[in-house]
């Protein structure tokens, strides 16, 4: 399954950054984020022949270099195993509290329509897992992307 998804999002990534990609995304964020205003944010989105997806990572001024939040969002067009046809399209949230602390990071899955607005994914179950491999795949073609180099 990882390698399926990232073949998925490596593979043909045709456009990178540069645009504002913020629409679609929740106005609000878990409260456990507090208030990220003044921190940078890098965007970016994707489409390939079957799966496309945005992304904004967002650099916390006093922790130069680290995404600290990052809020994804992947469609998969073309869905193969019943985690991947339970995961949905919705937006996620990966969130490190702590930097450098040995901790797993937070994870939310925007629930529209329901109080609260964020669901949290616990660390170690297999929707977390997915998670971080989903997550881990989106870091991958940004970083291919911004080193210029192709995307495998």
């Amino acid at each position: 399954m990882r390698r399926g998804l990232a073949t998925l999002l490596l593979a043909g990534a045709a456009r990178l950054a540069g645009a504002d990609d913020t629409a679609g995304f929740a106005a609000t964020l878990p409260t456990a984020v507090g208030d990220v205003s003044s921190w940078q944010v890098v965007s970016g989105s994707f489409e390939t022949d079957k799966a496309r997806g945005s992304y904004l990572f967002y650099v916390n001024p006093a922790r130069g270099a680290l995404y600290q939040l990052m809020r994804y969002k992947v469609e998969l067009r073309a869905r193969t195993s019943p985690d991947e046809r339970r995961r949905g399209s919705a937006e996620r949230i990966a969130f490190v509290p702590r930097p450098g602390a040995n901790e797993p990071m937070l994870c939310w899955e925007r629930v529209k329509g329901e109080e609260p607005d964020w669901r949290p994914l616990v660390a170690g179950t297999a929707a977390y897992v997915l998670e971080m491999n989903t997550l881990l795949q989106v870091l991958a073609v940004h970083r291919a992307v911004r080193a210029g180099a192709p995307t495998p």
